[in-house]
């Protein structure tokens, strides 16, 4: 059995391949980030081989098109890799060797490898979420350059057709004015980009039932979606309860005050009446 470390870079690859007993039996400083001179090299080992990667930027690919030959491939955390293996000289070759070292003695932490296809939800999903942040971040540029020449808002959505109108209209300097017509015309631009990706997010919803248990209203998460949802427990779906009768302890009566919690509010010690008067 021959396990092979790999330190992966953007330009080249650094390979390391230890026997069973730990020898290095072959290296290589210099493949390059393709995955053809690598397939080519593997074989040439003469024996059964597994590959160790850390989970980086550039591991996918690499994971995928090797598995893809037929090669075993394990992603490793980088993270607890370190924690594990942490040398004070760290060069290329001693990180693939490290990697195969622990791949050697079944101690490299490895990572669940998703599929193709969840790979591809996930970075919808968080494309999707940049974009969401880049419009805040856009639109507290926007009410940055009105607090700076004390103009408030007449309007609570400074985003709608009242806002527009009234942004149109306030005093701004010319700078000003420009900078806000500049981050409007981002604004617009970010909404119909995220447009388009929530029409691809609820196409996804829609035909996942995995991704509808974890869909959240507005202000309240799945748990809270979940309780409020009618016979959640044998329906398929999550909707709204519409029932009107509150529920069993949600509804307390009122305590008059001064008075103690399981009294009345005359039937208190020392009230007229009681034993104790």
């Amino acid at each position: 059995m021959r396990w092979v470390g790999l330190d992966l870079h953007k330009r080249y690859i650094t390979a390391c391949a230890l026997d069973n007993d730990g020898q290095v039996v072959a290296e290589h400083r210099r493949l390059p980030a393709d995955v053809v001179p690598l397939v080519g090299w593997l074989p040439a080992l003469g024996d059964a081989v597994t590959v160790a990667m850390e989970a980086t930027r550039y591991w996918a690919w690499l994971h995928d098109q090797l598995s893809a030959a037929g090669i075993a491939a394990v992603a490793a955390h980088p993270y607890q890799v370190k924690l594990i293996w942490q040398a004070r000289c760290k060069t290329d070759p001693i990180d693939a060797r490290k990697l195969a070292d622990l791949l050697r003695t079944n101690l490299l932490p490895s990572i669940w490898v998703p599929d193709v296809e969840v790979r591809a939800r996930r970075k919808l999903l968080r494309g999707r979420a940049y974009l969401v942040r880049l419009r805040t971040s856009v639109k507290n540029r926007i009410h940055g350059h009105l607090t700076a020449e004390n103009c408030r808002a007449a309007v609570t959505d400074l985003y709608g057709r009242a806002g527009r109108a009234w942004l149109q209209t306030v005093a701004l300097s010319p700078m000003g004015r420009v900078q806000v017509d500049l981050l409007l015309e981002l604004v617009d631009a970010l909404d119909a980009r995220i447009g388009r990706l929530d029409d691809r997010v609820k196409r996804l919803v829609k035909h996942d039932p995995v991704a509808q248990r974890f869909q959240t209203w507005p202000g309240i998460g799945t748990f809270g979606r979940r309780c409020c949802s009618r016979r959640s427990a044998r329906s398929t779906g999550f909707g709204p309860a519409t029932s009107s009768r509150p529920t069993r302890g949600s509804r307390r009566a009122p305590r008059a005050r001064g008075t103690r919690p399981g009294t009345a509010r005359w039937g208190g010690r020392g009230a007229p009446g009681s034993r104790g008067s």
